[in-house]
């Protein structure tokens, strides 16, 4: 019996979001888009761009507007990368299908039924015979989407640097990247920077309030905690009630007494995996608010400052530790409950 495809999760997709293949606006980055373009009319185009930038400043959004508009796509103004959802090519990328598009990111495992850790070096073997066959389309482009290059393992790193180094004819190549910094210097040397920066507040705001019907403080502290990228505040708009919810309740009875317990209950589950992670990062981010906070007097965090008096470096130590549990919880399978509850305890008790 086939698989139903629509049923295998992927590794590119956030959580209650469509994937970025499905969506045709970018907020900001027009100078990113621009420097590409300029690159193209040159008849200079490179064969390989890193786009790099924090989860869900736009990475794979820009990336599939360039795909759309490399394989054939046509926009309806000069100088875009707007190409219609109506149009051949984007139906077709968009529901998987187009011949000349590969996307190289974690497979999912039929026996574990789960996603691989990493891109094994066999999705690159792959890639190879993808570009020695015959173009499955018209036109003779073809474009390799690599979501995300810090999932490539050694192996599968060292083969992407083999196509990089002797790239096939009439390729590109498009490798997105959270941590640039750790892939291969011979990788990075190869590619042309794109860096995407944070969308300013004030814009991403009035985007958000455009998308969103949830309370208007929800908003404002999803556009804080989301660190200038409109993928993640779209994501913590979507888990009003499993994260900012429950940072609120924390903000407010830190100074007293709370049930940290069950909030570390409440995200330890595996469905609840993507709130989890949105948590540790508004916890951590709004901590490092308040040390900012308490030596400036300067709020940028989510909700009213904690009413609950420390010093700078008070805020800070327990930032520390904020990370490193989380980094240890991830490293050796801690019990999630137990860490949670205990660093919860420890930022009450400091």
């Amino acid at each position: 019996m086939a698989r139903d495809v629509s049923l295998i999760p992927e590794p590119d997709r956030s959580e209650g979001s469509p994937h970025p293949r499905e969506v045709y606006e970018l907020l900001g980055h027009a100078d990113s888009e621009a420097r590409y373009l300029e690159a193209l009319n040159s008849g200079r185009l490179h064969h390989a761009w890193l786009i790099t930038g924090p989860p869900g400043i736009g990475k794979a959004t820009l990336a599939y507007r360039i795909a759309r508009h490399r394989l054939g796509g046509s926009s309806l103004l000069d100088q875009s990368l707007d190409i219609p959802p109506a149009d051949p090519v984007a139906q077709r990328i968009e529901s998987q299908g187009h011949g000349n598009l590969s996307v190289l990111r974690r497979p999912y495992d039929p026996k574990s039924k789960k996603l691989k850790r990493d891109i094994p070096v066999d999705e690159i073997r792959a890639l190879s015979k993808f570009f020695q066959s015959t173009a499955a389309e018209s036109g003779d482009w073809r474009v390799c989407i690599v979501d995300k290059a810090d999932d490539l393992n050694m192996n599968s790193e060292n083969g992407i640097l083999k196509l990089l180094e002797e790239p096939p004819a009439r390729t590109l190549f498009l490798l997105l990247s959270d941590q640039p910094g750790r892939l291969l210097p011979t990788i990075r040397s190869r590619c042309l920077h794109l860096p995407l920066r944070a969308v300013p507040e004030a814009q991403l705001s009035r985007w958000l309030g455009s998308r969103t019907d949830v309370r208007p403080e929800f908003q404002q502290a999803a556009t804080a905690l989301s660190r200038g990228a409109p993928g993640k505040a779209l994501a913590l708009v979507g888990h009003v009630e499993t994260v900012l919810n429950p940072l609120k309740r924390l903000m407010q009875t830190l100074s007293g007494t709370g049930d940290d317990m069950s909030l570390a209950k409440s995200l330890v589950s595996a469905k609840e995996a993507t709130s989890r992670e949105l948590f540790w990062d508004a916890l951590i981010d709004t901590i490092q608010a308040q040390a900012v906070h308490a030596g400036t007097g300067v709020w940028t965090g989510p909700f009213e400052p904690i009413a609950a008096r420390k010093s700078p470096a008070s805020w800070i130590s327990l930032a520390e530790r904020a990370q490193s549990t989380r980094a240890a919880e991830a490293g050796i399978n801690l019990d999630k409950t137990a860490s949670l509850f205990d660093l919860l305890s420890r930022i009450r008790a400091a």
